[in-house]
């Protein structure tokens, strides 16, 4: 890898031996490594068994379950540049059934510890959330800042939407909710109902 920098270095027309770039090459293969450390791992391995039955969520009725502010660092699969941002889930349980908290910032780290774009980094979420718990349904909202020409054009940070199960019906004001649990506005965000197709790629995917 560390030949391969050089190369790319050479082509853009750096002298890779001058000072300051020595050692370039041993970085940035150091920095790729922990980029892409989570092709390492499987959503199954992160979130283990942590499951919880509790009565009280059960009795409530089908009620949204936040978890927000996780914070994230990814890069482009799209330009090999960072973007990152923080990532809210929202999901309504099934029987009373929760995932342990911390399961939630484990998962989202791991999977954006990969070459991702924002709306697919979502929609891996969403597929293994779904896929692990067997919830009525999943949201994941991603508020993400790119450093890449293409997303400069668009300022600020973009916000992307991706649901599952009840979140994606139009008879159901979940997604409502949760973004305005969230203080967003619909119109704010782009919002991408996953089908059963894209939610078994999801789930494959993420694998």
């Amino acid at each position: 890898m560390k030949a391969a920098v050089r190369t790319l270095l050479k082509a853009v027309g750096e002298d890779v031996e001058r000072e300051g770039l020595i050692d370039t090459p041993k970085r940035v293969v150091k920095a790729l490594i922990d980029a892409s450390s989570g092709y390492h791992q499987t959503p199954a391995s992160v979130l283990g068994d942590a499951l919880f039955n509790e009565p009280i969520v059960r009795d409530a009725g089908p009620s949204i379950v936040c978890v927000r502010d996780i914070e994230f660092a990814s890069t482009s699969s799209d330009t090999l540049l960072p973007f990152h941002g923080r990532c809210h889930i929202g999901y309504v349980p099934s029987n009373g059934v929760v995932l342990g908290l911390s399961k939630f910032s484990r998962l989202t780290k791991m999977l954006a510890k990969r070459l991702q774009t924002q709306s697919q980094l979502g929609a891996q979420i969403a597929a293994s959330l779904q896929h692990h718990l067997g919830c009525h349904g999943v949201a994941v909202v991603i508020e993400a800042k790119h450093l890449c020409m293409g997303a400069a054009a668009l300022p600020g940070q973009q916000t992307t939407v991706s649901v599952c199960g009840c979140f994606a019906e139009p008879c159901t004001s979940h997604l409502e909710e949760l973004l305005a649990m969230l203080g967003l506005e619909a119109a704010a965000a782009s919002t991408h109902s996953l089908t059963k197709e894209e939610l078994h790629a999801s789930v494959e995917a993420a694998m």
